[in-house]
């Protein structure tokens, strides 16, 4: 074996044979998993790398635990010089969780300062807190803990949080420093998640009742712009990017379909499951809404062919339930909503429209509805909107019937 400048004997030396049943059947359920070949080869590497450097230094050490991984990536991986290995920590980490997963054990996290896994800490007990007192939807509750966070590691860094430093002049100086870079809307989002975080702390008494009016709101007048809309031309460039001659593109157009012609969310796209389609009558069943209501509405033609081209010719055989499934790692398993926006972000990128967010396809949706006729009520119900309000803004982009309302301008041409 080759004698290494830190006094380790390298392992890579040893018999390939002492390593290569476990090296085997971690490939075996690499492939299963349907990992591509050259994820797959850098996870081999760097597992036979870790084999290798137990075997030289823990020899009496059979089992694969997360202590003994601990070990090789803070000990052995920022000093090695091993030949023709793996090195990159976030690969070699990723490759040994694995491992661990395919064993049934908690996976090996990055390691954090002691400032850091306290704001975590902090996040998991204002998510949990959004979650069973507030009711929040997990859209809601992913963007106030991102806000939260990044507050938290604006004011306190790598220190310890003291909610008394958590004053007016703090949190005007964090949105004021954001407000470059949001949207008046978005910094209405940013402040809306503060005053939520403020409740949180007034909730477990580390705040004032007053502490939610040190924020002041910004001005967002909503009336003031037109909803954003795919016009008939963009919608249809929209569609034909799809290539529906591959598994892959069967599935996004089917997924763009659920999008386009019945206004669902990214949520609900990726929650879709396969029990939930009756096709007799031709109808969807929602049950993972963002207002955890059970909605049933009807499948249009178009849609009902995409979905069933997609599972017919394009699904991949898998025991999850799911309609909208993996085909790549992890194979068969079901989709999530970040996968469908990265869908529809591609797909504009690829017909060369300038958007990248996928709210516009609802207000397409209701705009379509409300050209052909359909009242404000009834577009309301198809997008599942609480409040008939909320779809009032529609009205503002119907210009062919705004018309016919107007008012004469008052006084005439010369």
């Amino acid at each position: 074996m080759n004698e290494r400048k830190d006094g380790h004997q390298s392992g890579h030396d040893r018999p390939v044979e002492v390593v290569s049943e476990s090296i085997n059947v971690f490939d075996c359920y690499l492939q299963m998993l349907g990992y591509q070949d050259s994820t797959r080869h850098a996870y081999l590497a760097s597992v036979k790398h870790f084999f290798y450097w137990r075997e030289a230094t823990h020899p009496t050490i059979m089992e694969i635990s997360n202590e003994i991984i601990q070990t090789f990536l803070r000990e052995h991986l920022p000093v090695c010089y091993c030949k023709s290995t793996q090195k990159d920590i976030k690969t070699v980490r990723a490759a040994l969780n694995q491992i661990l997963i395919m064993q049934g054990d908690a996976r090996v996290l990055a390691d954090r300062c002691k400032g850091l896994q306290e704001i975590e800490s902090a996040i998991d007990r204002f998510d949990e807190y959004l979650l069973k007192v507030c009711g929040h939807a997990d859209a809601t509750r992913w963007y106030h803990c991102r806000h939260t966070r990044e507050f938290l590691s604006w004011l306190f860094g790598d220190r310890s949080i003291v909610p008394a430093q958590i004053t007016p002049q703090t949190l005007c100086r964090f949105v004021t420093t954001r407000a470059g870079d949001y949207s008046p809307g978005s910094i209405g989002v940013l402040v809306y998640s503060l005053r939520t975080y403020l409740r949180f702390l007034q909730f477990t008494g580390h705040a004032t009742p007053s502490a939610t009016a040190m924020i002041p709101r910004p001005p967002n007048w909503s009336a003031a712009n037109l909803p954003q809309i795919l016009n008939r031309e963009d919608l249809n460039l929209f569609l034909s990017v799809f290539d529906r001659s591959s598994a892959i593109g069967k599935r996004d157009y089917a997924m763009v379909r659920s999008l386009t012609d019945l206004g669902l969310r990214c949520c609900e796209v990726a929650d879709m499951q396969l029990n939930a389609i009756d096709w007799h009558n031709g109808v969807l069943h929602l049950t993972k809404t963002k207002s955890r209501r059970e909605d049933s509405l009807p499948i249009p033609d178009s849609m009902a062919e995409a979905l069933a081209t997609y599972l017919r010719h394009g699904r991949p055989e898998t025991v999850s339930r799911a309609v909208f499934v993996h085909h790549r790692a992890p194979v068969g398993k079901a989709v999530q909503k970040c996968t469908v926006r990265g869908v529809i972000r591609r797909a504009f990128s690829r017909a060369g429209l300038p958007w990248t967010g996928t709210h516009i396809i609802r207000n397409t949706v209701a705009t379509r509805l409300l050209e052909a006729g359909a009242s404000i009520k009834e577009i309301a119900d198809v997008l599942r909107h609480r409040s008939i309000d909320t779809a009032k803004s529609y009205t503002k982009v119907d210009l062919s019937h705004l018309a016919n309302v107007a008012m004469p301008w008052p006084g005439r041409l010369s």
